[in-house]
């Protein structure tokens, strides 16, 4: 237990020193306080009803991951499971957040352990696709907008990551001698099991790609919205094909729920397109924001409704047993 707690402590301290030396040597205060007075809520309040609106397609992605082996677990409860991972990430309900609590959930509705961690590995994973994908298309619009070297280094950092899962998943179905040669263990022949049961489900496969692209363009146009509130002139097409990669960036698993990251990634990346630093900072902030209460609200009606409120009490019982 004291490793993971290390290492929350190890991010915080990350994101704090970001964040620190960012308002020491980048931000102007007078002008960041100028642009903080100029916000719009009303620009706030679609923006996070967007937010609502991705966890939404979200939900329905787990919904299918979790009944993708023949589970018949109802919308309402899977939607719960996926909120609640949500919120434990913020609120740290557990050591390792929302995986833990997901998992744990998951396994109160039949599925096995090895099951459990499975689906909610390979959620992650395609909200990790879904970014690279947009960030391959975004970079064709990027030319002339950052330099030469860098749309080389992020061509090739991307292509890599698509050339290893394109690898990985041809050689799971083409090729035995890969079961053979990690299927030694009961856990790992479990995996493969249901990697090529899931792999296999063409239906579950396209339905849940398509749920998370749909997912990360509302992100992006909850980001737009915001951006709305910024003052400066921005190149649409340049903003959008951006958001993915600043979304990619802040997303590695070296920040405190990426603050301070992202912070960094706004600031740099939305200079290039004409904003000034203080308002890539605020709305790096606002974005924050939103992201953070955005799962409170929609897990606060589920909460509400006794026999799913049992359902996460169950949980925390168990885990104190």
């Amino acid at each position: 237990m004291k490793l993971p707690s290390t290492k929350t402590s190890i991010k915080f301290i990350i994101s704090v020193s970001i964040l620190v030396l960012l308002l020491l040597t980048q931000l102007d205060f007078t002008i960041l306080a100028q642009e903080a007075r100029s916000s719009n809520i009303w620009l706030m309040v679609i923006s996070l009803m967007l937010i609502i609106c991705q966890i939404f397609f979200l939900n329905l992605r787990w919904h299918e991951l979790l009944n993708g082996s023949k589970q018949s677990v109802p919308f309402k409860i899977s939607s719960l499971i996926n909120i609640m991972g949500y919120i434990a990430n913020i609120t740290f309900i557990t050591s390792i957040g929302g995986i833990v609590t997901k998992s744990g959930l998951a396994i109160q509705q039949g599925l096995s352990v090895t099951h459990s961690i499975f689906i909610t590995f390979l959620d992650r994973f395609m909200t990790m696709l879904a970014l690279i994908i947009f960030s391959a298309i975004g970079l064709i619009f990027l030319h002339g907008v950052l330099s030469d070297n860098l749309v080389t280094a992020l061509s090739l950092f991307i292509s890599g990551i698509l050339m290893v899962i394109i690898l990985f998943f041809a050689i799971l179905l083409r090729f035995d001698l890969f079961n053979k040669i990690i299927s030694r263990t009961q856990i790992n022949k479990d995996i493969i099991l249901l990697l090529n049961n899931y792999t296999e489900n063409s239906d579950l496969i396209i339905k849940t790609c398509l749920y998370s692209l749909i997912a990360q363009s509302c992100f992006f146009y909850s980001v737009y919205i915001l951006s709305l509130g910024i003052e400066t002139e921005i190149n649409i097409i340049s903003f959008f094909a951006l958001l993915p990669i600043l979304a990619l960036i802040s997303s590695l698993p070296i920040s405190f729920g990426g603050w301070g990251v992202r912070e960094g990634a706004f600031i740099y990346g939305l200079s290039l397109i004409g904003f000034t630093p203080e308002g890539a900072f605020l709305l790096s902030i606002k974005v924050g924001f939103v992201t953070l209460i955005a799962p409170f609200l929609v897990g606060l009606p589920y909460l509400l409704q006794s026999d799913l409120r049992d359902i996460v009490l169950r949980k925390n019982k168990a885990k104190q047993i």
